[in-house]
């Protein structure tokens, strides 16, 4: 029926256009509207939408069903040929001339099958869009935790936060004699236990809501804010839960598979900046400052007084404050680092 009254109405026409040939621009009136009959149309309505239409598809319906309803319409898109296309155009004047009755009713029923249709596509377009966001959340928090992950959902839509002075307790984990151990194994073995010794360090630093920093070689740098009263109050015991975890994981992992490693952790407390270091290309959120390589110190710290967790006395005392009891440290006892600097190590 429809087809038929295309076929007699004048108004209704066949034409050809070239690629990227502008078929009508947003802002523009609307005069009619189009049946693809070859080729392929872009449709963009603003610099990030963008939607191609192709044979047998119809565009610029919609502002015919607001001039059916009495109102005035104009162009919401863009819309350009992608290549050579043939269309056929429907003035907006054809459904005036139509015939009341079954030929009106097939036409605005075909028009509102149309725009149904492409609300179906917009609906589950938007479904896919949710789901490739929580894939992209997904995929961002397995490099990024917390705090360090809002600062990279910020860098990665183009704004920067500057860097934040703040209160942290930081945590350096490694694994000794590895690299004795490793000379003559095979890189494949090597790591695979390096990837479960890290899991064993990531898993216990999350469940005691500390921040992943980084894996450094066979080690690991986390760090828990405790820039507030509560936080102060609560972090600092569950860092030494977490420790605890992981030296004792660690350590049944070394017996089960004969490895001879140990594991070395260091723990300080004070302040951090907080941000991301990194280039115009190159995301880097951190902690930086004396806080971090006093930490890393502590870890290095070699003596045979020392156990495998290591403390500084500031994180000492705050442990102490939270209730936990001082019997629980060894020590102190006096290291000389690399640089003849001497310095007292707490240890657990």
């Amino acid at each position: 029926m429809i087809r038929s009254a295309l076929t007699r109405d004048p108004l209704c026409g066949v034409s050809d256009h070239v690629a990227d040939e502008v078929i009508c621009r947003r802002g523009d009136s609307v005069e009619g509207c189009w049946l693809i009959l070859s080729g392929q149309l872009e449709i963009r309505s603003d610099e990030q939408n963008v939607t191609f239409r192709g044979a047998g598809e119809m565009v610029g319906e919609q502002g015919l069903l607001h001039i059916l309803s009495g109102k005035t319409a104009a162009r919401t898109a863009d819309i350009k040929a992608s290549g050579p296309v043939r269309l056929l155009h429907v003035d907006a004047a054809f459904q005036d001339r139509l015939v009341d009755g079954p030929e009106k009713t097939a036409w605005i029923l075909t028009l509102a099958g149309v725009v149904n249709m492409k609300l179906e596509q917009a609906t589950k377009g938007r479904s896919q869009l949710r789901s490739s966001a929580g894939e992209h959340e997904m995929l961002l928090r397995r490099f990024a935790d917390e705090d360090a992950l809002g600062i990279v959902k910020m860098a990665t839509s183009g704004q920067t936060r500057p860097a934040q002075r703040r209160r942290a307790i930081v945590y350096f984990g490694d694994i000794a004699n590895l690299s004795l151990w490793s000379v003559d194994k095979d890189p494949t073995e090597v790591a695979r236990h390096l990837r479960e010794l890290a899991t064993i360090q990531i898993d216990a630093v999350r469940k005691e809501r500390g921040q992943v920093d980084k894996l450094i070689g066979e080690g690991a740098m986390a760090y828990w804010f405790i820039d507030t009263a509560e936080r102060e109050r609560r972090e600092p015991p569950a860092v030494i839960k977490c420790a605890k975890s992981i030296t004792e994981k660690a350590s049944r992992y070394f017996d089960e598979h004969r490895l001879p490693l140990g594991i070395r952790i260091g723990l300080h407390a004070g302040d951090v900046s907080f941000g991301d270091f990194g280039a115009d290309n190159r995301i880097a959120v951190t902690v930086l400052g004396a806080t971090v390589n006093t930490a890393a110190r502590y870890e290095q710290a070699k003596s045979p007084d020392l156990g495998s967790i290591r403390i500084s006395p500031t994180l000492r005392d705050l442990l102490v404050r939270t209730g936990i009891d001082p019997a629980t440290f060894r020590g102190p006892s006096k290291v000389i680092d690399k640089n003849s600097v001497e310095f007292d190590v707490y240890s657990i």
